[in-house]
């Protein structure tokens, strides 16, 4: 399967604007030269992820993660940091991508700044708009159309973030807050990814 969820990923970049800062673009990723303004051009490469830290992650986490978002970190090295919903008339999601100095991090930093949130049972992957909070893996709730996956929500910040770090480790104080988005991972890498490439 990475085979063609890496075909889907680098069809659809082609489309997508591949300039980054020079400074935030590793230098194999780079296709061509630093511009005057210190922008460059990147390129999708084949992954140096480790997978015994994927499997690591999961172990630290006590859990698996779906197929589809295993075989999405998985498949190359990419910056498509920003990315749009078909399902959702266009709304942007910020993406974790998979940078190819560090191809965990991004994933594992937004772990890191919601860390409350895993106590309850929800692992976030993206942020919904720009910033408006995390869209998470609902852990305790298995997708009801692909064997291994979950649904996937999205938290308000506004809303979570008054509860603080206690109110967000304990289920019963955020489950109300639980925004439904996707049935599963598989179902929102095919809206952002296959719809619009």
């Amino acid at each position: 399967m990475t085979t063609g969820i890496r075909k889907i990923i680098e069809t659809f970049s082609e489309s997508y604007y591949r300039m980054g800062v020079a400074e935030g673009v590793p230098s194999d990723m780079r296709d061509g030269s630093v511009d005057r303004e210190g922008w460059v051009e990147w390129k999708v490469i084949d992954t140096t992820l480790n997978e015994s830290e994927l499997i690591e992650l999961e172990k630290q986490l006590d859990c698996t993660f779906p197929e589809y978002l295993v075989e999405y970190l998985k498949s190359c090295c990419q910056l498509l940091d920003q990315v749009h919903s078909h399902k959702f008339n266009g709304q942007l999601i910020f993406m974790s991508c998979c940078p190819s100095d560090a191809p965990l991090k991004p994933f594992k930093d937004l772990l890191n700044g919601w860390q409350p949130l895993l106590e309850s049972g929800y692992i976030p992957f993206a942020e919904w708009g720009d910033g408006w909070g995390p869209m998470c893996l609902d852990l305790e709730s298995p997708s009801t159309e692909v064997s291994g996956d979950y649904n996937i929500v999205w938290f308000d910040h506004e809303e979570i973030i008054p509860l603080g770090k206690e109110g967000c480790s304990n289920r019963k104080n955020i489950i109300g807050f639980a925004k439904p988005l996707y049935d599963s991972f598989k179902e929102f890498f095919e809206d952002v990814y296959k719809s619009n490439a």
